[in-house]
């Protein structure tokens, strides 16, 4: 089931993405009555430590309540998103080097996250658009 909720997720976004919509920094909606949300938006600063951690910060910052209205409880920071790579360490260092090299290059990125790790929105996926 969980699978199916993600390709689900996925269909939503390509589906968004053909008919052009434009969103704001970041966009909080349902998909089978799960909740998502998506940022899409330059990399302001991408940050890793030593305890495994992956910080993308956004160009804009949001309101804590977007998140709230579809069932995302608990996001405290409103600028910054984070995956911990205890739990997909190959995936962990995948987006970094996504992050790291659309902020060199200037490119807009798109990011969804379906939950929330220590007050920050939780990274689920990554596309890089330019």
């Amino acid at each position: 089931m969980k699978n199916f909720t993600r390709i689900g997720i996925f269909v939503a976004f390509c589906a968004l993405q053909a008919v052009g919509a434009e969103a704001g920094p970041l966009q909080c909606s349902t998909w089978n009555g799960t909740g998502y949300c998506q940022y899409d938006g330059k990399v302001s600063r991408a940050y890793i430590n030593a305890y495994k951690e992956v910080i993308l910060y956004f160009d804009t910052a949001f309101s804590t309540s977007v998140p709230t209205g579809v069932g995302i409880n608990g996001v405290t920071i409103n600028n910054a998103a984070k995956f911990n790579m205890t739990a997909n360490p190959d995936f962990g260092k995948s987006l970094f080097a996504a992050l790291l090299a659309a902020q060199a290059r200037g490119a807009t990125i798109s990011v969804q996250f379906n939950g929330v790790v220590d007050g920050y929105l939780a990274i689920d996926r990554i596309w890089v658009n330019e």
